[in-house]
């Protein structure tokens, strides 16, 4: 009775790891598949039940993205379990994903299993940390060097700068020093963006001064290009953490400059849509590539271009700017002609009446 029991709850133990699991019996066939088995690689475990492990290798390499050589790969291992070796591979669509594989071996003679773990999430993560390694060093190396090479040349002993030259090196310093500063603070509001964590405090407020002075401070911080503002005289205010949206309208701003041609106009529109006021941010650069529009709100990603490499940047702007829009129940997007330009919208609620009472009690 015990021996029963035993067995039953090492039966049941095995069907519900989050893993999959097969085992093969001394004879080289499938003896138990559990049903993450099934969820993985889109087989029925029943039909599989004493078909041979060579032809259920051979089945997955072909929905593998390297084919048949990867059966050749699982057979080896197999021949290996007592070494409990490993493998990964990538399956194709429509069961898309990374499959880490590691087999081990029973007490029978030649009988072993094989757990396969689903890694796709783990790899994402890991090539996030790679990038965002990679961003922060390249981002941190030009500041950190403008600010160490002008406050090393100001503290030699051997030459007297005159007050202006002092001045001018003083400014560079602060302009580096607030960069590193923006790119920090554009790291930690997507860390708390990832972690559900971004606090927002909306109440109503009136869009149109919001916008009005965004680009009043972004024309200020380009003699290079030109604004052009088209704004309605009066506008419904909006449910909104002011500070928050100001930094949508900045991110968007100074991607708008990063990307128009010098002496280009950037025009900045608003208008009201259903229960929603629509924020248009228009330029007249390159435009993005139709296949890569759906990816532009992707932390760290950078279309690859001229602009790109001359203007550089971490890549976190128009993520945060989306994380900050959809924090508000609010949408954002951007429409783009290769040659003709972009533009960036995003929407946000219009304050009703019936919000306003709820808000009050």
């Amino acid at each position: 009775m015990f021996a029963t029991t035993t067995r039953d709850l090492a039966h049941d133990a095995l069907t519900s790891l989050a893993d999959g699991v097969t085992l093969v019996d001394e004879n080289a066939r499938l003896a138990f598949l559990n049903p993450r088995v099934e969820e993985l690689f889109g087989f029925d475990a029943h039909a599989w039940l004493g078909e041979t492990a060579q032809s259920f290798y051979q089945t997955i390499a072909r929905n593998s993205t390297v084919g048949e050589i990867l059966a050749e790969r699982l057979e080896r291992h197999a021949a290996r379990a007592d070494e409990m070796p490993r493998l990964e591979f990538e399956l194709r669509a429509p069961n898309e994903k990374i499959i880490q594989a590691k087999w081990f071996a029973l007490q029978d003679a030649n009988a072993y299993g094989v757990l396969w773990r689903d890694v796709t999430r783990e790899k994402e993560v890991d090539q996030i940390k790679n990038q965002l390694l990679s961003t922060v060093s390249h981002e941190l190396r030009t500041p950190l060097a403008s600010i160490k090479g002008f406050a090393s040349t100001l503290l030699r002993q051997d030459v007297r700068w005159d007050e202006a030259t002092q001045r001018d090196f003083l400014r560079i310093i602060e302009e580096e020093s607030n960069r590193l500063e923006e790119l920090i603070d554009n790291l930690l509001d997507m860390s708390q963006l990832e972690a559900g964590a971004l606090r927002i405090q909306r109440e109503p407020v009136q869009l149109r001064r919001l916008v009005r002075e965004a680009v009043e401070q972004a024309q200020r911080r380009t003699e290079l290009h030109w604004f052009v503002m088209d704004l309605p005289a009066e506008l419904p205010r909006v449910w909104a953490d002011a500070r928050r949206i100001r930094q949508v309208l900045n991110n968007l701003l100074e991607n708008a400059i990063k990307y128009a041609p010098q002496g280009g106009q950037i025009t900045v529109t608003c208008e009201e849509e259903h229960e929603n006021v629509v924020v248009n941010i228009a330029d007249e650069g390159q435009g993005i590539p139709g296949e890569l529009l759906d990816r532009i709100f992707d932390r760290f990603f950078q279309a690859d271009g001229a602009s790109t490499r001359k203007t550089g940047g971490s890549g976190l702007g128009l993520a945060i700017a989306k994380g900050i829009v959809e924090a508000h129940g609010g949408t954002i997007w951007a429409e783009s002609l290769e040659g003709l330009g972009s533009v960036f919208r995003f929407s946000l609620p219009i304050v009703q009446e019936q919000d306003l009472m709820q808000n009050e009690d």
